[in-house]
């Protein structure tokens, strides 16, 4: 039972991350923005197999919305990757 609330946690967890990316993406195209700049989370389970195919679902959203890539930024607290900062530019 503790197996399956955890794989829902983790399934809503990475829905919600694939979410703000999109809601990040279109926000930004809606108020004007020139530039952004996005922290993408990643955690112990998915640093190593979900971290680049999150960045490249973010990529792919921004340039949906006519962004181009500047940046990719990644944060380390006490020598564990935490996440990336993604910068984006209006094209």
């Amino acid at each position: 039972m503790k197996k399956i609330k955890s794989c829902l946690v983790l399934a809503g967890l990475l829905v919600s991350f694939s979410l703000m990316a999109k809601i990040s993406a279109k926000e930004a195209a809606e108020k004007g923005l020139t530039a952004i700049t996005i922290f993408l989370d990643v955690n112990k389970l998915t640093r190593k197999n979900l971290a680049a195919k999150k960045m490249t679902r973010s990529h792919n959203e921004f340039a949906a919305e006519g962004f181009e890539l500047l940046s990719v930024f990644p944060y380390n607290e006490n020598g564990d990757l935490e996440g990336f900062f993604l910068s984006y530019k209006k094209k």
